[in-house]
């Protein structure tokens, strides 16, 4: 009798991390009250700073499409939106 091995599908097997997985630098999170934001604090009870985050920005972006056939181009015009995220 042959037993094959399970394979992750093709395109699961081509997937890698992007970041390194390793233990967060916290232990638990607790809303605060009176600013409504997330604190870390760590196993001792010491606050964690967990850093700024990125800042994104939305352009638009514009493109030129002809006529039918024959004909001139159109003039730009904006049809669609492109976010772009920014380290603080």
């Amino acid at each position: 009798m042959t037993t094959t091995a399970v394979q992750a599908p093709w395109a699961m097997r081509l997937v890698t991390d992007r970041l390194p997985v390793g233990a967060p630098s916290y232990v638990s999170v607790v809303l605060d009250a009176a600013s409504q934001t997330a604190v870390y604090t760590d196993a001792t009870g010491q606050v964690v700073e967990m850093g700024k985050h990125g800042t994104s920005k939305t352009t638009g972006t514009a493109s030129v499409s002809g006529g039918g056939d024959g004909q001139k181009p159109q003039p730009q015009t904006q049809d669609d939106n492109t976010t772009d995220y920014e380290s603080d």
